[in-house]
């Protein structure tokens, strides 16, 4: 009895010992279930805003598609209603940016067949229509637009990643795309752009103006060892061309988040000079 009186505490003793590492051992299992699960979170939130922003997309283009293909029908139906049998075979130039006379050139140096002319279809009546469905490709008189982030961004983001500002109080010439954040040059000429953007405590922005594949801009904001937000300007006067590509994008991975609120957003801005 004396002996087993011993033994009994000791078993004791050592089950108490095993269940509680146990459950030390089931506590840290479950934190990093729940710091796994928080994460797969983050995942499919990123991933369902991407699918939104890819549907918006595909819209968008299946939009201009249909546009399209009613231009297509418009242009037809002058020439199906003129009576004309042979109005299919004609061909017409392609409209580029040349003047109103050299399109009134083109017009008169079509083919017209005979039974063009023995049906008495006028050639003035055929180039009134032709201006008339031409597309207007004129240079906008003005050409400005100003865009900023509606939200901060949902974490870091890597090198190189082109900021998409997706509110856009102003567009004037149709330049900046809301779905890929870059300024697509409507016209030849001198253009100011700017941009500004802010990092939160302990975080540092890096950014590029890019034009094209070329950096004709840098700025950055850090605030990587202070608790207080940084805030960065940059603005940078340019010649580009007729369909450049200008965007902002990060020149290094941010350290933390890249902040806009509604006191200070994140912006980006452009407009034409001459």
């Amino acid at each position: 009895m004396a002996v087993g009186l011993p033994w009994f505490f000791f078993c004791l003793f050592a089950l108490h010992g095993a269940l509680g590492y146990s459950k030390i051992n089931l506590e840290e299992k479950i934190e990093n279930l729940e710091k796994k699960l928080e994460l797969m979170y983050d995942i499919v939130t990123e991933i369902t805003s991407e699918n939104v922003d890819l549907k918006t997309r595909l819209k968008a283009l299946e939009d201009l598609v249909t546009d399209g293909k009613h231009f297509e029908n418009r242009q037809r139906e002058p020439f199906r209603d003129s009576g004309n049998p042979n109005a299919a075979q004609m061909t017409f130039p392609l409209r580029t940016n040349s003047s109103n006379n050299q399109i009134n050139k083109n017009i008169d140096e079509r083919k017209v067949t005979e039974s063009d002319i023995k049906n008495n279809i006028s050639l003035e009546r055929k180039r009134k229509d032709f201006v008339t469905i031409l597309p207007s490709t004129s240079t906008p008189s003005v050409i400005a637009f100003h865009a900023y982030l509606s939200k901060d961004s949902s974490g870091p983001l890597g090198a190189h990643h082109i900021l998409q500002f997706d509110v856009v109080p102003l567009n004037r010439g149709n330049g900046y795309n809301v779905f890929d954040g870059i300024f697509i040059v409507p016209a030849t000429g001198t253009y100011v752009f700017t941009w500004s953007f802010m990092s939160e405590g302990h975080g540092r922005v890096d950014t590029q103006l890019m034009k094209n594949a070329d950096i004709i801009g840098t700025r950055y904001a850090d605030s990587l060892f202070s608790t207080v937000w940084d805030f960065a300007t940059g603005t940078v006067v340019t010649e580009v061309n007729q369909g450049d590509h200008v965007y902002v994008r990060l020149g290094l991975a941010s350290t933390r988040r890249v902040r806009s609120i509604p006191e200070s957003r994140t912006t980006f801005s452009g407009w034409l000079l001459s």
